[in-house]
C-alpha cells in the first residue's frame, strides 16, 4: 500500500528495473522480443530473489500465492484489456474477510450509498466535517509578456470559493460563485479595449457564474464517482468577446517564448490514467455571447496566414455574432474521461455549426469592405518603392478612428501625402540616385519618382476611403449602443507602466496615467505643433515611460528612457482631461544624445530667496524650429516642482544617456516588488552629468 514496486522484463539486467510509486501508472512495453515476454515484479526493499514473474499477454487474475511458511505473497496482478492495450492492475492481497465480488460491489454501489467502510467504523475521523471559504471583494491577475508589457489583466468581482469534506458516505462538494468576470486587452491603440465581459444590464445579476460540483470518494484511481455537476448562468446574461486581430498574434509569441517543454520532463516515467467517470446529474445552463472581431492586416507577422492572409482581412470582421451553447442536463452518465471530452467538444461544434444563419448575420459588412481597400491601399503603396512613405502610412493605418474627426485627420492626411509625396519624389527621387549610384541611380530614380507619382496618391484616395468607412462603422456601432442603452465597455484600469529597466512592481496609477499620455502624445508632420495632419502615437513603440509632472498653462513634461517632452493639453478638453483619450501635442522633445547639461534658475516672477522655478535644457545644436540652443520647462512658483524634475531627467540620464552607468542603475534599482519611497519631494542627486 505504501511502497513503490519494481517491475521489468525478465532476463534484464540490474539497470532494467524500473519504479513505480503507490498511486500512479506507467507505460510498458518488451525490451527485447528475444527474450520470454514475462513481466518480473518486485516490491521495492525486498530481496531480489523473492520476485514473481507473470504473463501478462493472457487476460487473467493472478491471485496471491501461499509459501511453505504459510504466508502469502502480499501482491494481486489483474490482466485486463482495454481497447488494443492490456493493462495490468498491481494491488495489496485482500484479507480474507474481504472477498473481491465484496470489492466490486462497493465500486459500483448507487451513488449516496455509503459504503462498507462507512457502515463498519465510526472512528471520529470519518464523522468530523472540514469547511472552508474564500471571499474576495475583487481579484486582480495581471498577463505580462517577454517584451516586457503588460498583454491582458484578468478582473474577478465578488468571488466565493467554498470546500466542504466529510459530509457523510464520503461525500465532498467544491463550489464557486462571481458577480463579475472582465478581461482587458492591454495592447496601445486597440479598437476593443475590453477582450471579454458581461453584458451589464439594468437589474444587475447577483452572480454571472455559478459552478458546484459533488465528489464521492471510493479509494479507486480507475473509477471516479460525481453526484453532481452543474454550471448556472443568468437567463437573460450574455457574454461580450471582443477580439482585435493584433492580441491574437501578441499572445501567440508569449506562447512560444515560454518554452513549456523546459518545465516538464521530456520522457515522464509514469502515464495518466483515464478513469471511468460516473455522474450522477450534469446540469449546465445554456450560454449565450456575442462575438465581435477586427482585423489589423498592418500588424499581422508577414507571411504568417499565407494565401488566407487577404481572406481573413477582407472577411474576418464580425459585429456581434450571436453564438449560443444550449443547455445541458443528463442523468446517470458513466464513460471514460477521454470519451466524455470528446463527446462534450463535439457537442459545443454542433451547436455552433447549427447557427449559420445567426452567424453570418454578426458579419460586419462596413469592417470588412474598410479592411478590404487598406489591404489594396497597402499594395499598391509598395509600387512606389518609397520606405518613408509605406513607414508613414503604416504608423497611420495602425490608429483606429472613432468619428468623421478622424476620418478627416487620418484619411485627409494620408490623401495629402499621398499628393505631395508622389508630385515631390519627381524631383527628388532622380537626385537621390544620382547620389548614390551617379547616371544609373538618376535613370532609376527617374523611373521611381514617374511610378509614385502614380501610386501614392492612388493609395492615398483609397486610405481615404477607407478612413471614411471605418469611420462611418464606428459612428454605427456608437448609434446601436446608444438606441440599446449599452454602456461603453471600458477597461478596470490603465496597462500596468513599465520603464527602460524591464522590471516589474507593484501597479501605480500616477505612471499608469504618465505612460497613457506618452502612447497618445502626437506630433505634427509638416507645420509642427498647429499640423492639422498629426501623427498619433509616435513615441508609443519607441520610448519606455519613466516620470512626468503636470506644468502650469496645461503643459506636462515626461522623461522616458531616450528624451525629455515638453507637451500640452489640448485647449477644448484641459477641464475634462482624460489621458485615456485625449491626445496632448508634442511642443518639443530632446535626446538624450542631443543634451550637454540642465541648469536650474529661478524665473523672472519669482520672489526673492523663494525655491527655483525655471529649467533651462542646453543642447548641442540648434533645433530646426528654434532660434535657441536651449529648452525651457516653466515649473509651479513657490514649490520643489523644478528640483524634483531636475533629479528625474538626471537619474534618468544617468541610467541611460550616452555615458549611462550600466552597474549604477542595477545597484540602484531594487528588487521586483520591493517597496519603494514614493515621496516625489525627496532629492537625491543633484549633481549632472
Amino acid at each position: 500500500m505504501f511502497l513503490p514496486v519494481r517491475f521489468r522484463q525478465v532476463g534484464g539486467d540490474d539497470y532494467s528495473w524500473r519504479s513505480l510509486p503507490p498511486n500512479s501508472s506507467a507505460s510498458f512495453f518488451w525490451e527485447d522480443l528475444g527474450r520470454k515476454r514475462l513481466l518480473e515484479v518486485l516490491v521495492d526493499g525486498t530481496d531480489a530473489t523473492s520476485s514473481m514473474t507473470y504473463d501478462i499477454d493472457v487476460i487473467m487474475d493472478h491471485q496471491p500465492l501461499a509459501t511453505s511458511s504459510g504466508l502469502k505473497k502480499a501482491l494481486r496482478i489483474t490482466v485486463v484489456k482495454e481497447g488494443k492495450l492490456h493493462v495490468t492492475q498491481i494491488s495489496d492481497w485482500l484479507p480474507d474477510n474481504r472477498t473481491r465480488g465484496q470489492t466490486t460491489e462497493r465500486l459500483l454501489s448507487p451513488i449516496f450509498q455509503p459504503s462498507e467502510v462507512d457502515c463498519g467504523q465510526s472512528s471520529q475521523d470519518l464523522d468530523s466535517e472540514f469547511h472552508v471559504t474564500l471571499e474576495l471583494t475583487e481579484l486582480g491577475m495581471s498577463i505580462i509578456d517577454h517584451m516586457p508589457e503588460e498583454v491582458l489583466y484578468l478582473s474577478v468581482q465578488q468571488l466565493l470559493l467554498a470546500y466542504s469534506s466529510g459530509m457523510g458516505s464520503g461525500i465532498n462538494r467544491f463550489k464557486m460563485r462571481m458577480h463579475w468576470i472582465q478581461v482587458d486587452n492591454q495592447l496601445p491603440f486597440v479598437s476593443m479595449p475590453v477582450l471579454f465581459c458581461p453584458q451589464k444590464t439594468e437589474n444587475q445579476f447577483d452572480h454571472v457564474l455559478k459552478f458546484s460540483m459533488t465528489m464521492q470518494t471510493n479509494n479507486a484511481l480507475d473509477f471516479c464517482v460525481y453526484p453532481y455537476i452543474g454550471m448556472q448562468v443568468p437567463e437573460n446574461c450574455v457574454f461580450f468577446v471582443n477580439i482585435h486581430e493584433p492580441i491574437i498574434w501578441r499572445l501567440h509569441e508569449m506562447v512560444q517564448h515560454l518554452k513549456i517543454d523546459r518545465i516538464s520532463s521530456s520522457q515522464p516515467s509514469a502515464v495518466s490514467i483515464d478513469p471511468i467517470l460516473k455522474i450522477g446529474l450534469l446540469n449546465i445552463s445554456e450560454v449565450r455571447f456575442k462575438v465581435s472581431m477586427a482585423m489589423s492586416p498592418t500588424q499581422r507577422p508577414r507571411g504568417v496566414l499565407g494565401f488566407w492572409s487577404s481572406l481573413m482581412t477582407a472577411l474576418g470582421n464580425m459585429e456581434h455574432m450571436p453564438v449560443r451553447i444550449a443547455q445541458r442536463y443528463r442523468e446517470e452518465l458513466c464513460m471514460r474521461q477521454s470519451a466524455l471530452m470528446s463527446s462534450a467538444i463535439s457537442n459545443i461544434q454542433k451547436d455552433l455549426l447549427s447557427q449559420p444563419l445567426q452567424l453570418l448575420s454578426g458579419v460586419d459588412i462596413l469592417g470588412n469592405a474598410s479592411s478590404a481597400l487598406s489591404n489594396m491601399s497597402k499594395g499598391i503603396a509598395a509600387l512606389s518603392m518609397d520606405k518613408k512613405f509605406i513607414q508613414g502610412r503604416m504608423r497611420q493605418d495602425s490608429k483606429g478612428v472613432e468619428d468623421f474627426g478622424d476620418v478627416i485627420r487620418d484619411g485627409g492626411g494620408a490623401l495629402a501625402k499621398g499628393i505631395f509625396r508622389g508630385v515631390t519624389g519627381i524631383l527628388t527621387k532622380p537626385i537621390e540616385g544620382a547620389k548614390s549610384s551617379g547616371v544609373e541611380g538618376f535613370v532609376q530614380g527617374v523611373g521611381k519618382g514617374l511610378i509614385g507619382a502614380a501610386a501614392q496618391p492612388v493609395s492615398g484616395v483609397l486610405d481615404l476611403l477607407s478612413k471614411t468607412t471605418e469611420g462611418a462603422n464606428a459612428v454605427k456601432m456608437k448609434i446601436s449602443s446608444a438606441i440599446m442603452a449599452e454602456e461603453q465597455l471600458l477597461r478596470r484600469r490603465l496597462p500596468r507602466a513599465i520603464g527602460g529597466d524591464s522590471l516589474i512592481y507593484p501597479y501605480d496609477e500616477y505612471k499608469a496615467t504618465g505612460q497613457a499620455i506618452l502612447q497618445l502624445a502626437e506630433s505634427g508632420t509638416f507645420l509642427g505643433q498647429v499640423d492639422l495632419f498629426k501623427v498619433r502615437g509616435k513615441f508609443a513603440s519607441t520610448d519606455a515611460y519613466e516620470d512626468h509632472f503636470i506644468l502650469p498653462k496645461g503643459k506636462i513634461v515626461i522623461v522616458t528612457h531616450r528624451r525629455v517632452l515638453l507637451l500640452q493639453i489640448p485647449m477644448m478638453t484641459q477641464r475634462k482631461f482624460n489621458p485615456a483619450k485625449d491626445p496632448c501635442s508634442v511642443i518639443w522633445d530632446v535626446l538624450w544624445d542631443d543634451l550637454v547639461t540642465v541648469e536650474i534658475t529661478q524665473g523672472k516672477k519669482d520672489a526673492p530667496g523663494s525655491l527655483p522655478s525655471k529649467l533651462i535644457l542646453y543642447l548641442k545644436a540648434k533645433p530646426a524650429n528654434s532660434r535657441e540652443v536651449v529648452r525651457l520647462i516653466k515649473c509651479n512658483r513657490g514649490s520643489d516642482q523644478a528640483t524634483t524634475i531636475y533629479s528625474s531627467v538626471d537619474k534618468s540620464y544617468k541610467a541611460y544617456g550616452p555615458n549611462a552607468i550600466k552597474e549604477l542603475l542595477r545597484w540602484k534599482v531594487p528588487r521586483p516588488y520591493a517597496p519603494r519611497n514614493t515621496n516625489r519631494r525627496t532629492v537625491q542627486d543633484l549633481s549632472f552629468a
